[in-house]
């Protein structure tokens, strides 16, 4: 039978710890043991953990440091510990829902090609309604069962790993040290060796952000500085927006958008409302934003602009000539790259030239 190791590091946060390891207790069918990493905690977190050990028929594994030696090293120590066919990575300020390690692991069990997957979460956009539960949202979910959606990088706060990635491509780089970046470098690593990476659309582990990270001094260096060190090694991921006001019968969007992604971009498409959606592949770097038909231009170059600062479009493709004619006269007030009816060659070359740039 199938086992999982749940790797849990700690540090402090007693409460919303508490939360965590609850949430897995109530509502976790599937085998599996827990490994929690205390990062050298406070005593009243470090007597609750202890205090685990007294609950009948839990299988846990407690390993404590007598003082923090950050995210990524604790959770290398948990994955030396473990010995499961899955492993997954649980950050302590998340709250699992009813059936959200059965229904990734059958999806592991389903597609041999997949080496990483992440549950559905507020953290990749799936939020309930404004007064609506958790809990009746992630039952809604339920619906989806086997469904999927692919995914360029598996986020760390519950990451599912299966054991031959681990023995093919080893533990999660130190170089990242306390902690940013470092499951996007093991994404990049997992898809070189050939794993893809999905997101089960019927689990659900809700994530309340950073608990423990919040209280780092010095933590938006140390994002920069991991931020370098990642696009040092793989390049930056670049933005494309793709602007639609009709369909070009000579033009393969479907094709495009998958280039782009494989090569880990982000495309978004600005499509005019009304216009059928070009592209099959279900993608969470394919996106999709309508925009009035009739003021189509206007809004786009609105769009555009408000971009400027926060998530900026980096180039930008059209094949209306005289859009790409305003487009390419307002660069430097956009600072976007602007290609019109660009060939395949054309906009690898931009993507190489733009992934470099950082």
């Amino acid at each position: 039978m199938k086992r999982c190791d749940i790797v849990i590091p700690v540090w402090n946060e007693p409460d919303v710890t508490r939360e965590c390891i609850d949430s897995i207790l109530k509502r976790t069918d599937y085998p599996y043991r827990l490994i929690i990493i205390d990062n050298g905690s406070d005593k009243e977190t470090e007597d609750y953990l202890r205090s685990l050990k007294g609950i009948k028929g839990l299988n846990a594994l407690l390993i404590r440091n007598d003082k923090n030696l950050g995210f990524v090293k604790a959770v290398n120590q948990g994955i030396r510990a473990s010995d499961a066919p899955y492993l997954c990575l649980m950050n302590n300020d998340t709250v699992a829902q009813d059936g959200w390690l059965d229904e990734m692991a059958g999806v592991m069990d389903s597609y041999p090609q997949i080496g990483l997957v992440n549950p559905s979460s507020n953290t990749s956009g799936q939020s309930p309604d404004p007064g609506e539960s958790i809990d009746i949202y992630a039952s809604g979910l339920k619906r989806f069962k086997g469904e999927i959606q692919w995914l360029s990088t598996a986020r760390g706060f519950c990451m599912l790993i299966k054991r031959e990635v681990i023995e093919k491509i080893g533990l999660l780089d130190e170089a990242y040290s306390t902690g940013y970046f470092e499951e996007t470098d093991y994404s990049r690593r997992a898809g070189e060796a050939g794993y893809a990476i999905a997101r089960v659309k019927s689990s659900y582990v809700y994530h309340k952000g950073s608990a423990s990270f919040k209280k780092i001094e010095g933590a938006g260096a140390l994002f920069e500085k991991n931020e370098r060190i990642f696009y040092g090694r793989w390049g930056r991921p670049v933005k494309v927006g793709l602007f639609l006001d009709a369909i070009n019968p000579g033009r393969n969007i479907d094709r495009m958008a998958r280039d782009i992604v494989n090569e880990r971009h982000q495309i978004w498409i600005f499509l005019k409302k009304g216009l059928p959606w070009p592209v099959t592949l279900d993608h969470y770097e394919i996106r999709r934003v309508d925009l009035n038909p009739y003021f189509f231009g206007l809004v786009s170059i609105y769009k555009i602009f408000k971009r400027k600062k926060k998530k900026r479009i980096d180039v930008i493709l059209t094949d209306n000539e005289a859009f790409g004619r305003i487009l390419k006269m307002a660069a430097r007030f956009h600072g976007s790259v602007v290609l019109v009816r660009a060939g395949d060659d054309d906009l690898k070359a931009v993507l190489a030239a733009k992934s470099k740039d950082f």
